[in-house]
């Protein structure tokens, strides 16, 4: 397998590192707030219930990163972009 677009091999790598970096920091945040029981949770204040929910949206948008890093660099090898997108 060989790789024909050089550039585009790269800014994938990036935006699949940008993905990966963003769910190793948001998953830990998950996990504090899903381990905790239903009492604890629903005393929490609404300013913590709702930054609960943007990790659990921002986690999502970064499964979504990299699945557009995937599909950068696997594009990468294909023929039809050796000299670029066009």
């Amino acid at each position: 397998m060989e790789i024909q677009n050089l550039s585009l091999f790269f800014i994938g790598i990036i935006i699949l590192i940008l993905g990966f970096l963003i769910i190793i920091f948001d998953y830990p945040q998950i996990q504090y707030f899903e381990s905790m029981d239903l009492k604890s949770y629903s005393s929490l204040d609404q300013e913590r219930k709702e930054t609960h929910e943007r990790i659990v949206m921002e986690f999502s948008i970064g499964l979504g990163i990299i699945g557009i890093g995937s599909l950068v660099t696997s594009s990468s090898f294909l023929k039809r972009f050796e000299n670029g997108i066009r």
